[in-house]
């Protein structure tokens, strides 16, 4: 059996650490900038409480095998977090929010490739999804370069009761 808390994984810049409980003001200052928070599902966040709840329930998550959270380390400090969610037959879901100051430095790059290869190695993955908003180039951009292919573009109701275009991606473990 996996174990469910993931394992530290290492870049040439960034240390991708299991996300611990006292990563939520960290995170709450990422999820309260508008910027950050523009294409997600959901508004920014103005209360640590609720970071706190949310880092609570994706504590549980992890717990029982469903997902994988990595708060980003840059020289010490908390610069985003990326994850892997809904695993389980050979599948997950891969997201990713880095703080708008860090951002078109290839460090979304750098951590989204380095849990590719955990999602393919240690956890014996066959496929990683990814969604994003449409408009959001950057995001796309990011899955691209990791060897994402585009595989469908809807309009998506979201949580907050709006309906955005959105891309969904796919990458398929290649086989030696």
């Amino acid at each position: 059996m996996v174990p469910t808390v993931p394992p530290t994984l290492k870049t040439t810049r960034l240390i991708l650490r299991p996300q611990q409980q006292g990563d939520a003001a960290a995170l709450f200052a990422i999820l309260s900038d508008e910027r950050a928070m523009r294409f997600w599902n959901r508004p920014a966040i103005d209360r640590l409480a609720v970071v706190q709840e949310l880092v609570r329930e994706q504590q549980d998550a992890m717990a029982g095998g469903l997902c994988r959270y990595w708060t980003l380390m840059e020289d010490g400090e908390a610069i985003g977090s990326v994850d892997i969610s809904l695993i389980g037959d050979g599948s997950a879901e891969l997201g990713f929010v880095l703080r708008p100051d860090r951002w078109g430095l290839g460090l979304a790059s750098e951590a989204v490739g380095a849990v590719i290869a955990h999602g393919f190695g240690e956890l014996g993955l066959a496929r990683l999804a990814a969604a994003v908003q449409t408009a959001n180039r950057a995001a796309a951009r990011v899955l691209e370069k990791s060897g994402f292919s585009r595989i469908e573009e809807r309009s998506v109701r979201l949580a907050d009761g709006q309906n955005k275009d959105c891309t969904f991606y796919l990458l398929a473990r290649r086989n030696p």
